[in-house]
């Protein structure tokens, strides 16, 4: 069949050939009128065939074909009639270019079928396309996608979505090949209408503070939670501002925003509140995540830290409601499972592996606000934890970015790689604890698990890194207040179950454990009077508060459980100078530092106003005061 170039073209036409772009990809090539095909047409890209090219300098003097040409022939001859294979010359990780994307014309000796190993993919630089993790349960199976790879296309003859390979799969069977979904973002008119007006809005409130408010976001924020790809978001904001989500913007900026009196260059007061901010970004976000991707996911955390309500003295349901968005956002774009063997960009894979732990601690705490089961199974996730390099990867900022940045934030700080490698270990212990001693299905058996949890607990102080110590930095303080909040739940396991019985039972776990707990937490109440005005004026993130709760109020236990004079003296002198130490770092006034301690203030208040009460008749007066729960 004679086929000719440059005609209309529906999909599969033998009479009309494919440009070189869709022939190379071996997917639908669909011209409505002339070139270009609506593919190129998207991406910008030459549509044209070289064969059609040669031929108008070809000689009248006939050409055999060489034995290449003619294996090639049959090679297309063959697939014109398999299935339409996956478009991947598209989705090459344009970071490797330093122009725009260039498209090589076919040459006859190089396969045309390209394995996963020919080329170094991005899931997330695709513009109008949002990759989503196909696993096990999705709509077909790994290995069937693997052999019959195909494109979506639309009543329109569009194409609606792609399909692309990872990761072949290994020789073991159970290394199965890892697919994404390659998902078009066309959303209705008025969703799109409502995430533009959100952006408006926040760039509106924040005008013409912007570039302080990201300067004062890496200055105070980014060293104790370094979740955004520094120079990444530096280059965006700097060339293509609208290019980053709405959302992480907003949460950018409300976070940096709790800070703006530490810049002498803005003028007092901030001309907004934080949640003017927030409620346009929680706006956006809710609309974006329709589409979720790696922005998405990080504004997802952010936006979980903002400053509580100031009439709130427990935390609100919403922190848990919005860990399970951040946990489902992470598995739908694929973090949970391991990405060192995939064909995607390396920037990916670290940014990939240190969101995902970021999820992982964000579950675990979250849980712990309210005793909930973490949402994220411990068997559902092959991600392993990051490492340093990890957290080093693009944090040296360029000259040309360098003036967005103080001075400071400039390159990176092994010290803040090694404090989220810490929180990240931590969260790994508390996860431990949870699912050994806080599941409803824990027992005696799976409590005494707890015990090497412990040993590998006790020691953490002496062998964390010299930077990583207690006062040694600024932004150490939320570390170590997060691994006592750890040791609250250890030691209420191990010394479960805490009845009166138990208290007045020689050789119960109660009161075997008392001892031990109180020569922890003594080091508590000293870490806590350390805790210099500049310290909690700083960024501690919301599960602080929570962690607070839970550390004074296990003071509280252990002095009303407390059978020997000794102990009943040393737990009683512990409250005494916990309620002093709160009481110095509410003085410094600090906005967040009060929202943050006041929980913790309301309970340690109550329990002096009612000591008297409680010891003498215990329980009756507990279940009186709101302010106990």
């Amino acid at each position: 069949i004679q086929s000719n170039f440059g005609r209309a073209r529906q999909h599969r036409s033998r009479k009309n050939r494919p440009c070189d772009v869709c022939r190379k990809r071996k997917t639908a090539c669909i011209i409505t009128i002339e070139p270009p095909c609506l593919f190129c047409k998207r991406k910008g890209l030459i549509c044209q065939s070289q064969a059609e090219a040669q031929s108008s300098i070809v000689t009248e003097e006939p050409v055999m074909p060489s034995p290449a040409a003619s294996s090639q022939l049959s090679q297309d001859l063959g697939q014109r009639f398999a299935p339409v294979v996956v478009a991947r010359d598209s989705l090459l990780d344009q970071s490797t270019s330093c122009g725009g994307e260039i498209v090589a014309p076919p040459n006859l000796d190089i396969p045309a079928f390209h394995t996963p190993t020919d080329s170094v993919y991005t899931l997330e630089d695709n513009p109008g396309t949002t990759a989503h993790s196909m696993g096990l349960a999705s709509e077909q199976d790994p290995y069937f996608i693997d052999a019959f790879r195909s494109v979506l296309v639309s009543e329109r003859d569009g194409i609606d979505a792609d399909l692309l390979q990872v990761f072949e799969g290994g020789s073991d069977p159970d290394e199965h090949p890892v697919h994404f979904l390659l998902l078009h973002d066309e959303f209705p008119t008025h969703r799109n209408a409502a995430k533009h007006a959100a952006a408006e809005a926040i760039e509106n409130i924040v005008w013409p503070h912007g570039p302080a408010l990201v300067r004062l976001y890496f200055r105070h924020v980014h060293s104790t939670l370094p979740i955004i790809s520094k120079c990444r978001f530096l280059r965006q904001y700097a060339t293509a501002k609208d290019t980053i989500s709405a959302s992480l913007r907003g949460a950018v900026y409300a976070l940096a925003c709790v800070f703006w009196n530490r810049d002498s260059s803005l003028v007092n007061p901030c001309p907004f509140s934080q949640d003017e901010i927030v409620d346009h970004a929680q706006e956006s976000l809710r609309r974006e995540l329709e589409a979720p991707n790696l922005s998405r996911l990080q504004a997802s955390i952010l936006l979980m830290h903002m400053m509580p309500p100031d009439i709130d003295s427990v935390e609100t349901p919403y922190t848990w409601i919005m860990a399970a968005q951040v946990a489902a956002c992470a598995q739908m774009i694929g973090l949970h499972q391991e990405s060192a063997q995939w064909h995607i960009s390396p920037w990916e894979k670290s940014l990939r592996r240190k969101l995902w732990w970021a999820s992982f601690l964000t579950d675990c705490w979250s849980s712990v606000c309210h005793g909930n089961p973490p949402h994220i199974g411990n068997d559902t996730f092959t991600t392993l934890p990051p490492n340093l390099d990890d957290l080093r990867f693009d944090e040296d900022v360029p000259s040309d970015l360098q003036h967005m940045v103080d001075f400071t934030d400039r390159t990176f700080r092994v010290s803040d790689g090694a404090r989220f490698l810490e929180m990240v270990s931590i969260s790994r212990h508390l996860r431990s604890i949870l699912d050994c001693s806080c599941s409803v299905k824990a027992t005696i058996q799976s409590r005494s698990q707890l015990i090497p949890v412990r040993e590998q607990l006790k020691d953490w102080r002496c062998l964390v890194p010299a930077c990583l110590a207690a006062g040694a930095l600024p932004q150490n303080g939320s570390l170590h207040l997060s691994y006592y909040a750890t040791q609250v739940l250890l030691f209420r396991g191990l010394m479960y179950p805490a009845t009166r019985e138990a208290k007045t039972t020689p050789g119960s776990n109660l009161r075997r454990w008392q001892s031990a707990a109180l020569s922890e937490f003594e080091l508590f109440v000293l870490f806590v009077n350390s805790i210099s005005d500049e310290e909690i004026k700083g960024f501690w993130g919301r599960h602080a508060r929570s962690q607070f709760i839970l550390c004074g109020n296990f003071l509280i236990h252990l002095f009303l459980l407390a059978t020997e004079p000794h102990d009943v003296e040393t737990a009683y002198r512990l409250l005494e100078t916990f309620q002093q130490a709160i009481q110095r770092l509410e003085s410094t006034g600090d906005s967040a530092a009060l929202l943050m301690l006041r929980p913790t203030v309301l309970r340690i208040n109550s329990f002096f106003i009612q000591a008297s009460e409680l010891i003498r008749n215990g329980r009756s007066v507990i279940n009186t005061s709101p302010a106990m729960t």
